[in-house]
């Protein structure tokens, strides 16, 4: 696997391993094992670098495929002869797997490239665009200001209108209310000339009649209340009623509920 990448390996131009006795030139890689070591940790490095012919690689693909080369099995025979094998199928299957990713890579460039380029593009556009952008601020301000106006006129308008009709409704309306107003001033004045004897009422109502039935209020308050008032000529209402006077009809609705 050292072919073209250790010169201390003898091959031919096609970087094939030239000597006839493998084992030979293996303990020549093995008698520095410094140098063994330093490249088998670098030689991850020279397949990133692309300096490893496939040949090196498609030369092993038989060992690879016999099934009594594992590290399990080797290691029987050699602890270190098993560690070798372990880097050997490791080591392969790294460079299959940068084989099957520098395409990817070679295309994430390519791609890259356009992307900058298609960047640079859009700076441009966008360059060009922030110049419009702004020219256009300054003619819709324009316009934003001309139609402020326009609104403000038409709500000054609407508003001048809007005061124009209330008062209008407002005199009519005051028209159509003098005659009921002028209808409360007199039922004011008659309730004032009642008042005494409807409050009289409801106050005696209150004060003696509360704790009975509905039978001992009515004949209280009919027999004895009112024979009381008319004999004495305490003006009151023909049809007064306590409860209109202590009370009002949202309170008695919320009674009834």
């Amino acid at each position: 696997m050292f072919c073209t990448v250790d010169t201390t390996i003898p091959t031919d131009k096609n970087g094939k391993l030239k000597t006839e006795n493998p084992w030979k030139t293996s303990l020549a890689c093995m008698a520095n094992p410094a140098a063994l070591l330093a490249n088998l940790e670098g030689f991850k490095e020279k397949i990133d670098q692309e300096v490893v012919p496939a040949n090196n690689f498609k030369a092993i693909r038989p060992q690879l495929a016999d099934p009594n080369f594992t590290p399990a099995i080797i290691r029987t025979k050699s602890s270190c002869a098993g560690g070798l094998c372990d880097w050997v199928i490791n080591i392969t299957m790294y460079y299959d797997v940068v084989v099957t990713v520098e395409p990817k890579k070679a295309a994430v460039r390519a791609a890259q490239e356009r992307l900058a380029a298609a960047n640079a593009k859009k700076a441009e556009m966008d360059e060009l665009v922030a110049t419009l952008n702004a020219a256009l601020a300054v003619l819709q301000a324009q316009f934003q200001k001309a139609m402020d106006e326009k609104n403000a006129a038409e709500a000054e308008a609407a508003r001048c209108a809007r005061r124009l009709d209330s008062a209008q409704r407002l005199v009519g309306a005051l028209g159509s209310e003098s005659e009921r107003w002028n209808q409360a001033i007199v039922d004011l004045g008659e309730k004032l000339i009642v008042i005494t004897g409807d409050v009289l009422l409801a106050s005696a109502f209150v004060s003696y009649v509360g704790p009975f039935n509905k039978k001992f209020r009515d004949m209280i308050t009919n027999v004895r209340f009112l024979d009381f008032f008319k004999k004495m000529k305490i003006p009151m209402s023909p049809d007064t009623n306590p409860l209109s006077i202590l009370t009002d009809e949202a309170t008695i609705a919320g009674w009834n509920n």
